[in-house]
């Protein structure tokens, strides 16, 4: 059997435009959401590390068929400069946005990074009113010299990290038990971007009935940590 090795070279500019924008302590507020991990750890749906790595690797399959294949599309877009695709990818993410705290999420952290990017003297007139947070990100990694695979790449890292931060506030969750799970969901992200670039535009969307229904029951939850 031959195999084929690809190698695929990171250019310094790259590396640190990573860095910079899957940062925990990029301006964006995302410590303050737990896009309905909350309430599911609230509800004793995720009462432990094993049942913890079970809902994120349940949750990377929303991201692989929905955040992720919209951002590349969206980094085409603005490359090509196709405004009206724009348009499109953007409002069907955020019509993908299953409830209230979930669409707020989305919206509020867009508008951060916006603001950020604006005050970078990034240009920002093409990005669709409202945006969606994928729009923003996709802006700034084209802004900050990033492919479109590195940018997805570090969206699902940045979101894994907010997730299991979530989890070490709320869950009897040690920084031991936070990195072992960071080594057991790296090749899940691999594996969801790898989906996200094979999936055609009608094979978009993916629901996550239990992440619904905590994120609405979230909304009434009496005592919270995050905003989602």
């Amino acid at each position: 059997m031959a195999w084929v090795v690809i190698i695929t070279m990171t250019t310094d500019n790259e590396l640190l435009g990573l860095l910079h924008l899957a940062s925990p302590s990029l301006p964006i507020g995302g410590f303050a959401w737990s896009a309905g991990l909350e309430s599911a750890i609230e509800l004793g749906w995720v009462n432990d590390e094993t049942r913890l790595q079970a809902w994120l690797a349940v949750a990377l399959q929303s991201l692989a068929h929905l955040d992720l294949p919209v951002l590349l599309r969206l980094y085409e877009a603005l490359a090509a400069e196709q405004e009206q695709t724009m348009v499109y990818w953007n409002d069907f993410l955020r019509a993908s946005r299953e409830t209230r705290e979930l669409l707020f999420e989305d919206k509020q952290q867009a508008l951060a990074l916006v603001r950020l990017l604006k005050g970078q003297g990034v240009e920002v007139a093409m990005l669709p009113a409202p945006p969606a947070l994928m729009s923003a990100w996709a802006l700034a990694a084209r802004s900050w010299d990033l492919s479109a695979r590195t940018a997805a790449l570090g969206f699902a890292w940045s979101w894994l990290e907010n997730q299991l931060a979530v989890a070490a506030k709320t869950l009897p969750l040690g920084q031991t038990s936070v990195q072992r799970l960071l080594l057991a969901l790296k090749p899940g992200l691999i594996h969801a971007l790898n989906v996200a670039e094979r999936l055609d535009d009608n094979q978009l969307g993916l629901g996550l009935p239990g992440q619904v229904q905590a994120s609405a029951l979230h909304e009434t939850q009496y005592s919270r940590l995050f905003r989602s």
